[in-house]
């Protein structure tokens, strides 16, 4: 009980960590959700505000274990200290991985939406988070990781359903930031977050808020 209970407080500060970011950043916090294994913090308004504030916040978890580091270091020793540090960096080199929800799941999202079209960005993520998992499941399934394991193939699973549903709520009512980069001007329909968006249709400039219509037609389900 007590490894256990030191590494969900391991797990447990990673995930304050992104809260107090989140509300430094004045983010719409929902709930944090206690698992078995870990925390997991909910935002209602993640994937709506600037891309930079949300890297921000899911930089907070893996940059925590610095500070963990040094607690471990000062707080504890002998066994037990070599087993707080094992275990703080499997918790950080975990959520690194490039699989949807974690950490690195998510600045991978973050990161591509930044530089492509919102939708395929996001259908990319998955892909990569796919493979990834299944690299994952190959070479580390045992009775111990099971439960992690499906939990993660649930995730994306619902991460598969989600990508619709936000396609659909964040076209329907494009947030407006201020924004020192030049508008981008488009020949076909897509979208880019971060930046005011142009569209050049039958000759004619239209704005993204006139595309809105055409934006939500282009959301087809689409095998992986």
């Amino acid at each position: 009980m007590k490894w256990y209970l030191s590494t969900l407080l391991i797990v447990c500060l990673h995930e304050i960590c992104h809260l107090l970011m989140a509300y430094y950043f004045h983010f719409q916090i929902k709930k944090i959700e206690l698992l078995p294994f870990g925390a997991y913090l909910y935002l209602k308004d993640f994937y709506f505000q600037s891309i930079w504030k949300e890297m921000c916040v899911v930089l907070a978890g893996p940059c925590s274990h610095l500070f963990i580091y040094a607690g471990i270091q000062m707080l504890s020793h002998g066994v037990y200290q070599d087993f707080l540090l094992t275990m703080n960096m499997f918790v950080l080199c975990f959520n690194l991985l490039p699989i949807y929800p974690l950490d690195g799941g998510r600045f991978l999202s973050l990161l591509l939406q930044s530089i492509m079209d919102l939708k395929k960005s996001l259908f990319l993520t998955l892909k990569i988070s796919i493979f990834v998992y299944c690299l994952l499941f190959l070479f580390y399934l045992q009775m111990n990781t099971v439960v992690i394991l499906c939990y993660l193939f649930y995730q994306l699973c619902c991460f598969y359903r989600f990508i619709f549903i936000y396609l659909r709520t964040y076209y329907g009512r494009i947030p407006s930031f201020s924004n020192q980069r030049p508008p981008l001007v488009h020949d076909r329909i897509i979208y880019r977050r971060g930046y005011h968006n142009y569209y050049v249709i039958d000759q004619k400039m239209r704005d993204e808020k006139e595309m809105i219509p055409e934006l939500l037609k282009s959301i087809k389900k689409r095998k992986i």
